[in-house]
């Protein structure tokens, strides 16, 4: 699944956004939060509280590109 459609997703408040953001940029988020926190449980609650903050943020923002979006968070 593309980019835009993940946003749109999420403009329409689709639970589905969630798992298709997991399933696109989950592992990399994981891996990055590992690396930082050196635990995987903290890990784990931080890419979750990622995926909070993107739902919470989109919309109104309508990021482009999503992974920077999603990273920089």
């Amino acid at each position: 699944m593309d980019d835009r459609q993940i946003i749109q997703m999420l403009w329409q408040r689709l639970e589905q956004a969630i798992d298709a953001l997991a399933q696109k940029y989950g592992r990399r988020l994981q891996r990055t939060a590992i690396n930082i926190l050196e635990d995987p449980q903290d890990a784990e609650e931080a890419v979750n509280d990622t995926y909070l903050a993107v739902w919470n943020t989109i919309p109104p923002q309508q990021p482009n590109p999503l992974a920077a979006f999603v990273y920089k968070i």
